[in-house]
């Protein structure tokens, strides 16, 4: 990924979705830390300190996406981020858990009310999976940019992360419908 435009869409899009995911949860912490608590995985002491570090974590790496002097960094916090909550969820997900919310804040975790919304499925597992590669290439790129970017490709750069984030975010909703149709 020599050329920058790819680079930045990709870190943009990338920071998009970290965003508005640490937005989601930062929105409904005390939520967020009933997820985190029904993971089982940390005392449930803890899961409000956990969740609060998870969420600014995941705000941090969006955000150093955004700004070139600080991509690789962000790049690997966006990764170590996704590492655990993908661990998380297989964990469960191996322990037979399906019935609690994921607390990715997106469609597939519960609504305000509680109802149900999907559970855990090895799909977000995928998906976590796929955003991790998405992250890979912009961590390896970051550190090797052949030339910086020119005014002109302002719009490439943002027309392809509005498109990677419109396409995370309607699969992310065909996985949601997937999961409430698999409970019905």
């Amino acid at each position: 990924m020599n050329d920058p435009v790819l680079l930045y869409g990709a870190s943009a899009a990338l920071a998009c979705v970290l965003l508005l995911g640490a937005l989601e949860k930062l929105k409904d912490l005390a939520g967020f830390s009933r997820a985190v608590a029904a993971y089982e995985i940390l005392p449930s002491s803890l899961s409000g300190a956990f969740a609060r570090g998870y969420a600014l974590a995941e705000a941090a790496a969006g955000a150093m996406l955004l700004m070139p002097s600080l991509q690789a960094w962000g790049a690997a916090l966006a990764l170590l981020v996704l590492l655990v909550a993908t661990l998380g969820l297989a964990y469960n997900l191996a322990r037979g858990h399906r019935d609690i919310d994921c607390g990715c804040g997106g469609p597939a975790s519960r609504g305000r009310d509680g109802a149900q919304g999907g559970g855990l499925s090895w799909w977000l597992v995928l998906r976590n999976a796929v955003l991790a590669l998405w992250t890979a290439p912009v961590l390896i790129a970051a550190a090797g940019q052949s030339r910086h970017l020119q005014w002109a490709d302002a719009a490439a750069v943002f027309g392809l992360a509005m498109t990677a984030v419109g396409l995370y975010f309607t699969a992310n909703h065909l996985l949601a419908s997937h999961l409430k149709l698999r409970n019905l």
